[in-house]
This record gives C-alpha cells, sequence and structure tokens, in this order.
C-alpha cells in the first residue's frame, strides 16, 4: 500500500499539522492498483462460484465413481430391481403354461431330449457317440414322438434322429409317425420331419410317404405350408407311375379314386376319355383357380397343368386364366413349362394384356433374356407384340443396357440373334422354331411379320453395331463370333457399319504370302466372313448403302489386292466382289486382275480357274 509521508509540528497548546501533498505519479500509481485489485477480485468471485458449482456436482458421487443415492430415492424403489423381479416372474408363468399345455411329464421329457439332442448335433460328436446317443435318445421317446413333433424345438430333436440315426432308429421313428404324413405335411413344424424323410429315408418309406398323398393332392397343394412338401416329392423323389398318380388328381373325383397307369398327362386323358372332355377340363380349371386365388402356383407341378390346361381349354377359359396369371409370371418362367405357360399367355391375350404382362417383368429382362427357359419368353414377344414404340422403350432398351451380360451368356446371345435373324436355320434349331411357330396363328397380332421385325431391328441396330466395332478385331477371327457378325451387318444398318467396314478392310490390308500365320486368308471362318459381307453387297448398293467391296478396294493397296490370286481363298473373294454386279468393283477387280492371267492359267487351285473363267 502506498503511504503518504507527512511532517507535524507540536507548538504550546496549539499544534500545527503540516501536511505534504502527493505528486500526481503516485496518484496515477495508486489508481493503477486499486484497479488490478479490482479485477483479481472480480475473477476469484467467478472462480468461486464455478468452483462452487463444480463440487456440488462431484459430491453427488463417491470415491467409485456410483452416484450418491439421496434419502428419499432410497425410500422409493428402485426400477432395475422392479424390472428383475418382473423377468423372474414372466419366468415362472411361461414355465407353468409349458407344464399346463403340454403336461408336467411331457415338458420334463422335451428338456431331458434336448440336452442329449444338444451333445448330438455337434459337429466334434464322434460317430460312435453320437450313435450311443441317437440310442439313448429313442429310448427316451419312444412312444412319444407324436406329441413331440409339432412343437418348434423338440420336431428338431426328430429330424436329427432321421438325419444322423443309423437304419434301426430311423425305422423306429418312421413307424410312429408313418399314418400321419398328411398331418404332418400341413404342420408349420412338423412338415420339416417329412421333408427329412423323403431325403434320408430308405426307397420303401419314400413310396409310403408319397402313396400317403394319395387322394389328397390337390387338397394339399392348396394348403401354402404342405405344396413345398408334395412339391419335393413330385420333382426329386416321386418315379413316373407315381407322377402320374398326382397330376390325375387335379382331372375330377373319377380319377383321385381310380388312378390309370396310361395316362400321363392331360393329353392322354382327353384321347382315352374323349366323352368326358368337358368335365375334365372343367375339374381342372376348377382346381388350378383354387391354387392360383391363393397365390401357390410357383411349383413345376401346377407349371406343367396350367399348359396343358392352356393348350386344350376353350377360348373363354383361357382368356380367364390369363387374366389371373398376366402380372403373376416372372416366378414361374424359370422352369420350362412355366415359360410354355408365358408364352402361352403373350399369345392369345389382347394388346392390352400383353402390355401388363411385359409391364410385369420390368427390372427383370436381362435375367430374363440369359435364362435357359426364360429368354424363349422374349423371342415369342418379339414375335407377336405389334406394338414395337412399347417394345423399344419398355423392353429393348433395359436389354441394350446390358449387352455386356447378354454376350457373356449362351441364351443371351441367343435373344441377340432372334433380333438379327429371326428363325434363321443358321442359329436355331427346327425343334425351337417349331415352337415358336405355334403363336404365328394368335388372333391379336395384326402387324406384317417382316414389318415388325425391320422396327426391331432399327431399335437395336446401332447399339449392337457399336458393340462389333469395339471388338471387331478379335471376333472377327474367332469362329463363334463370325457367322453373328455377317448376320448382323446384312440385317442392320448405322453408321457404326461403315466403322465396321474400314475395320475389316484394314485387316485385309497386310500383304499375303502363302503360309503367312494369322493373315486372314490363312483363316477359313474369317474368309467366309469376307466373301459374306461381300455377297450382300448388291443389296446394299441398291439400297444406295456404303459397300464393303467399295472400301476394301479403296483401304488395301493394289499389288496386295493383286497378290491374293496366289491363295485358293484369296480368288474367291475376287469371284465373289465381281459376282456383285457393281460397275466400279468389277472394272477395278479386271484391271487389277487380267494382267496375271497367265499366272492363273499355271495355278491348280479351283479358285484360280473360276476367277479366271469370270475375266
Amino acid at each position: 500500500m502506498l503511504i503518504f509521508n507527512c511532517s507535524v509540528t507540536m507548538e504550546g497548546s496549539g499544534s500545527k499539522v503540516e501536511e505534504q501533498q502527493p505528486s500526481n505519479n503516485q496518484i496515477t500509481n495508486f489508481q493503477m492498483m486499486k484497479e488490478a485489485e479490482h479485477k483479481k477480485y472480480s475473477a476469484l468471485r467467478k472462480t468461486t462460484a464455478s468452483l462452487e458449482g463444480a463440487m456440488s456436482i462431484i459430491m453427488k458421487y463417491d470415491k467409485k465413481g456410483k452416484r450418491r443415492v439421496e434419502e428419499e430415492e432410497e425410500q422409493t424403489p428402485q426400477k432395475e430391481k422392479k424390472w428383475k423381479k418382473l423377468k423372474v416372474e414372466k419366468k415362472e408363468l411361461r414355465l407353468k403354461r409349458r407344464e399346463g399345455s403340454h403336461g408336467s411329464e411331457l415338458y420334463e421329457l422335451g428338456v431331458a431330449a434336448k440336452k442329449i439332442w444338444e451333445e448330438v448335433r455337434q459337429n466334434k460328436c464322434k460317430k460312435e457317440r453320437r450313435q450311443e446317443l441317437c440310442m439313448q435318445l429313442m429310448t427316451l421317446i419312444k412312444g412319444k414322438v407324436y406329441s413331440l413333433i409339432f412343437a418348434h424345438d423338440t420336431v428338431r430333436v426328430i429330424e436329427s434322429l432321421m438325419a444322423v440315426g443309423d437304419e434301426h432308429v430311423r425305422t423306429a421313428v418312421f413307424e410312429e409317425l408313418k399314418g400321419d404324413v398328411v398331418k404332418l405335411s400341413k404342420s408349420k413344424y412338423a412338415r420339416f420331419f417329412v421333408l427329412k424323410m423323403l431325403k434320408y429315408g430308405s426307397r420303401a418309406q419314400k413310396d409310403h410317404v408319397i402313396n400317403s398323398f394319395k387322394g389328397h393332392v390337390v387338397r394339399l397343394m392348396t394348403h401354402k405350408t404342405a405344396s413345398d412338401v408334395v412339391e419335393l416329392a413330385y420333382n426329386d423323389y416321386a418315379n413316373a407311375k407315381q407322377r402320374s398318380m398326382m397330376l390325375q388328381e387335379f382331372f375330377g373325383p373319377k380319377f383321385r379314386l381310380f388312378h390309370e397307369d396310361d395316362i400321363r398327362c392331360l393329353d392322354d386323358a382327353l384321347t382315352k376319355h374323349p366323352q368326358d372332355t368337358d368335365d375334365i377340363l372343367k375339374d381342372l380349371r376348377t382346381n388350378l383357380q383354387a391354387i392360383i386365388d391363393k397365390g401357390i402356383f410357383t411349383n413345376t407341378m401346377v407349371h406343367t397343368l396350367l399348359r396343358d390346361f392352356l393348350t386344350h381349354c376353350s377360348v373363354d377359359d383361357r382368356a380367364g386364366v390369363i387374366d389371373a396369371l398376366k402380372e403373376s409370371l416372372v416366378p414361374i418362367i424359370h422352369t420350362r413349362d412355366g415359360a410354355r405357360v408365358a408364352m402361352l399367355s403373350l399369345w392369345h391375350s389382347t394388346a392390352k394384356q400383353r402390355k401388363i404382362i411385359l409391364k410385369s417383368f420390368r427390372t427383370h429382362f436381362v435375367k430374363l433374356a440369359t435364362d435357359k427357359h426364360g429368354h424363349m419368353v422374349l423371342l415369342a414377344a418379339f414375335d407377336c407384340v405389334d406394338d414395337t414404340q412399347f417394345m423399344k422403350k419398355a423392353v429393348l432398351a433395359e436389354i441394350m443396357d446390358e449387352l455386356a451380360q447378354l454376350v457373356a451368356s449362351d441364351y443371351g446371345l441367343r435373344v441377340l440373334r432372334y433380333l438379327v435373324a429371326p428363325r434363321s436355320p443358321i442359329f436355331f434349331q427346327p425343334s425351337v422354331v417349331a415352337v415358336l411357330a405355334q403363336g404365328d396363328s394368335n388372333a391379336a397380332s395384326k402387324k406384317d411379320t417382316d414389318i415388325r421385325q425391320r422396327e426391331l431391328q432399327d431399335a437395336v441396330a446401332a447399339p449392337i453395331l457399336r458393340l462389333l466395332m469395339d471388338n471387331i478385331k478379335y471376333w472377327a477371327v474367332n469362329p463363334n463370333w463370325t457367322l453373328f457378325i455377317g448376320a448382323a451387318l446384312r440385317t442392320l444398318w448405322a453408321p457404326e457399319g461403315q466403322s465396321i467396314f474400314q475395320a475389316l478392310a484394314e485387316m485385309c490390308a497386310q500383304p499375303y504370302v502363302p503360309g503367312t500365320e494369322g493373315h486372314v486368308l490363312e483363316l477359313a471362318h474369317t474368309t467366309k466372313l469376307l466373301t459374306y459381307i461381300i455377297k450382300c453387297d448388291g443389296d446394299r448398293h441398291a439400297a444406295e448403302r456404303p459397300t464393303f467391296s467399295a472400301q476394301l478396294l479403296k483401304t488395301v493397296e493394289d499389288d496386295v489386292v493383286a497378290g491374293w490370286v496366289a491363295s485358293n481363298r484369296g480368288c474367291f473373294l475376287l469371284v465373289t466382289m465381281v459376282e456383285t454386279a457393281i460397275l466400279e468393283v468389277v472394272l477395278k477387280v479386271k484391271r487389277l486382275v487380267s494382267p496375271l492371267k497367265a499366272k492363273l492359267a499355271e495355278s491348280k487351285f479351283k479358285g484360280a480357274e473360276v476367277l479366271l473363267k469370270k475375266l
């Protein structure tokens, strides 16, 4: 603290105080000191308030970091304790209910069986130990298998006995349940045991399961749970006679009770009993409609029946079934009969229904085009849908965007080949053409076939030719592609076509020396491709389009063309150019080859002889 100096003088009774006045510097320093003290004490007060708040929070927790329980909180019951107590009560109630519904004895039996099963199902369990446990488990549940088969947990125990048990154990379990196969097939959990019987049972046991369905097939196929069991039995384990038995039950009560061994399909039944045709088709329609209404028509047996029905039914019945199926064909086209059903639906539906069917395939067209059976549905659509603008926007646009996937698939290539060369014997077997020809007489298609094909080809010309242009140097020497390249260049036209001509001409520009490995004249399939393209030049010239012959003679030097006379294939290539009857091409070929007549006369191969005659 600053102290001011002063002097005091005392005289007599009076006193005189003499004070010394402070200087300006002392006053300024004193003020600055007071301001600093004020700031310091203000900051201290704020810090103290913050510390008090922090201390109040810290004091709410003990040294271990646990929150201190206040007296009021200690008096009220904690939620956590309440929740634990509630869980215990629920568990006790659940156990009481189990014992009440199944019986205490049955419940304890299930618990004991699952304890053994827990060891049986382990992969580390040795074979001898597993068989010992299976016998122990079978002894435990013997006579009570039926009571355990319908529960979601104990059914797994019995399934394991069929899967890993020996013949004696499987037979023991089968004998207890063989009379209830139909009921088990309808159960949500017990049906898995029936599937295990079909998979692991003996031939006699499998036959018993399939024969148990006799008289119940139609009812089981309309049951969402049981239909999967019947489907597996029909597809994987039934023989021809048993399949016939299962199919006949859809033809009416007569066939359900009395099966005939010589009837294998609907056509056989109608041929053998022509007087019952109306009744058979009526019963089949009724049974199929019930399955369609429940949405359980994805099974192959239903596909077979639908195909047969659509083939033989009346126009009105066919229209009704197609109307019910028009938006639900995607799940069935992966099978042969399912694809036929989709094709029949396209052929015999109206123009409006065809659009609805194809719209239901959206986002699936690439998968459809690369499927073994599904690609036939696309070929049928190309044949019958008159609205090519709709086909271009809804179908072809999606396919053309994924050409790489189609090229990588044999069935995808079939779709591209059909667009380029419909029903060509070069690409399609007579059996395939015969199937597609079944839709030619449909009543809904009005447009001329050639016009429809031409419009579809115009829609796909640019993307396909662009694909060929990007790979022409590799595919032109690949025998798997030369036929497709030739067909595409014949039927499709776009500016990319002239670029392909230029690329092929450049491949021929290399001087030819007999025996040169890799030269186009040494590759039979490539030479045939060039010959075929040149043969089509006459049509291109008539349509006033660029020709490959003119591009070839323009790109390849004259002496290189003249050197082709040393090769039989080269001579035939020149012969084909002369046969195009294009004046400028014929004149140039004759001008280049005429000086070589003597050399041609000395040549012994057939091409030289034919070329000499043409000159």
